[in-house]
């Protein structure tokens, strides 16, 4: 036999191995810089409305009641939207998902400023809502399958609080905005941007490697990724593997088989308890405030410091995330019990600007925490659709926590007590997470649950 019709040895490249020895520079530092800015740019459009609302109650002359329904049905669209494209980025990929949802709800509210009723409004503002939705657990998935296991929190919480610097600083663009050009420059302003870096990603956005390796789909691509990942073999006769996964079935059903039949029912009640405390505290704090002793503007001031404290304590625990895993939840839910019980205390203006930053550390803290959770516990071929499922049932969690105030007013209740009852919800998240702790720590040796998401929550 002539050597020339030999086949070369094949070479096999463990991107596995490659992923865990990156540092967060160069490739990877792009990747969460420009998810940083998509999910910033879907925070402020998902606030957008919020913000247009005062010079829209004006200028059609309704009342502010009407626009519930407008907060409402936009966030059972995002609900759907987590779903629908968590789903999506698991069979087509999370790149494509996120730029054409992107690019569907940039379309969208660009057009929110062309309304002319609250009917149209709402409707848009749902249409929108399923691509804004869509968005999240995709770019969580996409960071998550890049980074480190003992970094992953902290690369996806770093992404993550785009989100947060969008939608808190849609106030100072309105502020800045609305008296020179109106409220549909909100809206223009929010699409444009959402359309402008969809057509960007096509060229600066890469798909995930794992997802590529797993689904056996863009040799080529994965050669070039493999490359900026520091892969030192290149050419046409080399293999590349994933060791820390296994191929799990992209059905929805498989978030309740095997090691994770009771961890995904735990995790979605505890995003929806943790939502319905982070709505209920962010919409109505200014209000609870200015009823008892504050004037308004120092009740707007006081209720600002919890967004604060939340971005500043995500940013400062992802770490601690990452080594302790869903213990860093419990821990938030137990100091935050008895500070939200202290919000409707009489206590000196500096203490009370305190308690809502440390309230903001524990609960938005929490969201950020869980996000990061939900992108560890699922295997690259279901994590889109287990980290859109839980964003999505979360939501269940938000439209009740934005209700859940007018509720409570409604029978007369005690600021004081508002508080209070607010605070049993975080024993609840308390003994939720010990729960799913304690179920991680049992079937961390289960069959699936250890090899596919490659790290124990309750460890």
């Amino acid at each position: 036999m002539s050597l020339s019709t030999v086949a070369a040895p094949e070479t096999t490249v463990n991107v596995s191995s490659l992923i865990e020895r990156q540092k967060l520079g160069g490739f990877a530092l792009r990747l969460i810089v420009w998810c940083f800015l998509i999910v910033l740019i879907d925070g402020y459009d998902q606030v957008a409305a919020a913000f247009a609302a005062p010079a829209l109650i004006q200028a059609w002359h309704t009342n502010a009641a009407g626009f519930g329904r407008v907060f409402g049905v936009g966030l059972f669209g995002v609900l759907v939207g987590s779903l629908l494209l968590g789903f999506s980025g698991d069979r087509f990929g999370r790149r494509l998902t996120i730029i054409y949802g992107s690019l569907w709800f940039g379309i969208l509210t660009f057009m929110c400023g062309y309304a002319d009723s609250l009917e149209q409004l709402t409707l848009l503002r749902f249409l929108a809502g399923i691509g804004m939705g869509g968005v999240v657990p995709n770019t969580v998935a996409l960071v998550s399958e890049y980074a480190p296991k003992a970094r992953r929190a902290t690369w996806i919480t770093l992404m993550f609080s785009g989100f947060s610097i969008g939608a808190g600083g849609g106030g100072a663009v309105a502020s800045w905005l609305l008296p020179r050009f109106g409220w549909p420059v909100l809206f223009t302003l929010g699409g444009v941007a959402a359309i402008v870096v969809a057509l960007a990603s096509f060229v600066l956005l890469p798909e995930s490697i794992r997802f590529l390796i797993m689904k056996g789909r863009d040799v080529v691509g994965i050669r070039r990724i493999a490359g900026h990942l520091g892969a030192e073999t290149q050419g046409e006769d080399v293999r590349y593997v994933v060791d820390d996964e296994t191929r799990v079935p992209v059905r929805p059903t498989a978030l309740f088989q095997n090691g994770l039949a009771r961890v995904t029912p735990l995790l979605w009640a505890i995003f929806i308890l943790n939502s319905l405390a982070l709505h209920f505290l962010q919409n109505w704090l200014p209000i609870l405030f200015s009823m008892s002793t504050l004037a308004p503007a120092r009740a707007a001031q006081a209720a600002m410091m919890f967004p604060v404290g939340g971005t500043v304590g995500a940013l400062a625990l992802s770490r601690c995330v990452d080594r302790y895993g869903v213990r860093v939840i419990l821990l938030l839910a137990v100091t935050g019990c008895p500070i939200a019980a202290s919000l409707g205390m009489p206590m000196p203006t500096a203490w009370l600007f305190a308690a809502v930053f440390a309230s903001g550390v524990c609960v938005i803290g929490s969201q950020f925490a869980l996000y990061a959770v939900s992108g560890m516990v699922y295997p690259t071929t279901l994590r889109s659709t287990g980290v859109g499922s839980a964003i999505g049932i979360g939501k269940l969690g938000s439209v009740a926590g934005s209700m859940l105030g007018g509720v409570l007013l409604s029978m007369h209740l005690p600021v004081a007590d508002l508080f209070f009852n607010l605070a049993a919800v975080f024993v609840l998240i308390v003994l939720l997470s010990a729960w799913l702790g304690g179920v991680t720590r049992y079937e961390r040796r289960a069959e699936g649950l250890h090899e596919e998401s490659g790290i124990d929550l309750a460890q």
